[in-house]
């Protein structure tokens, strides 16, 4: 296999995204980087998307799914098939850049302790979409907005559009299936640097996101996954001497936000929503039931969290403190 030029499998998850697959597979198709394969898996889309691709790209490898199985599972599948030595997970609502890839390449490919990258995502309009995710100390994730000049370590990338060598997928046992959607790619982010790996972005790398348009179909689901996964990676992704206590300082630290915004709308007549990272979007805002409802599928899958905790922490190489001192796990706004 050429060392300039590897194989990359580029894999795309559909669930009735017609319209915007149209415009993603275009734009893929003038990419200066040729060496590349797609892989579609359509989650049982009723919108003619299988049709469409079999039809005007029929050198594409097409999935179709009985049901829909989220983000996490249909990447995995896709994965199991893919023969490139890179897998570059793309969302369906993209528009990607003609050098983006290129660009990916030459961040990741020089650099073996780099196990993944993301491209710089903007919205249609030209404004910031992501610089990359970052977690903090209490496991709460929120996204960065600012540019950098270069190249910069972040904890996870966005799976709108992320590029990961093949062989540390297989090693971290891929997207948590458990996740269904929302948040696996923090956590394999975050389990990437757990075992000694990086997570970059590249700023040269440009692609153009939509975004939430296939969530926005499922927002009662992605307001209970984003919740209940958040909660999973404190418990495995924290050492266990730390991770209830992480849990329980979450929880009072995300009450007294939540009781402060209560109160300004009793006594100001006003929410003051401010930007926080405690702060979730429309579609992920979770109520009481959802509250609820993710705590007892904590108790429920207890086992498989545990089990998956001692994985984790038994190939640990980067303890939580050392993260901190990294900036990798940080209060710290960028």
């Amino acid at each position: 296999m050429s060392i300039s030029k590897p194989l990359v499998s580029i894999i795309i998850v559909n669930y009735n995204g017609l319209e915007l697959l149209k415009k993603c597979l275009m734009s893929l198709s003038k990419i200066q980087f040729t060496n590349y394969e797609i892989i579609l898996v359509d989650n049982n889309s009723s919108d003619n998307s299988v049709n469409y691709v079999t039809k005007n790209f029929p050198q594409i490898i097409l999935i179709k799914l009985d049901e829909n199985k989220g983000f996490a599972e249909p990447n995995n599948i896709a994965s199991k098939i893919a023969k490139g030595e890179y897998l570059l997970f793309l969302n369906n609502d993209t528009i990607v850049t003609e050098n983006f890839l290129t660009e990916l390449l030459n961040v990741i490919k020089n650099n073996e302790k780099i196990a993944i990258c993301q491209s710089l995502l903007l919205k249609p309009g030209g404004e910031i979409d992501s610089c990359g995710d970052f977690i903090d100390p209490l496991g709460v994730v929120y996204s960065s907005k600012t540019i950098p000049k270069t190249e910069q370590e972040i904890s996870s990338a966005k799976g709108a559009c992320m590029l990961i060598r093949k062989v540390i997928f297989d090693e971290l046992n891929g997207f948590d299936e458990k996740f269904f959607a929302s948040f696996e790619d923090v956590d394999i982010g975050w389990r990437s640097w757990i075992k000694g790996y990086e997570v970059i972005l590249s700023p040269k790398s440009i692609v153009y996101h939509l975004g939430g348009q296939t969530t926005d179909k499922i927002k009662s689901d992605v307001a209970f996954h984003g919740f209940k996964n958040q909660l999973s990676m404190k418990i495995t992704n924290f050492e266990p001497h730390l991770s209830l206590q992480k849990m329980i300082h979450f929880f009072i630290v995300y009450g007294i936000h939540e009781l402060k915004i209560w109160f300004d709308y009793k006594m100001k007549g006003t929410t003051n929503r401010t930007s926080t990272k405690y702060e979730f979007t429309q579609a992920q805002k979770p109520d009481f039931k959802i509250i609820l409802k993710s705590i007892l599928w904590i108790i429920s899958n207890s086992s498989y969290l545990h089990q998956k905790q001692l994985l984790v922490n038994s190939t640990r190489v980067n303890s939580t403190k050392i993260l901190q001192e990294r900036n990798i796990l940080t209060y710290k706004y960028r």
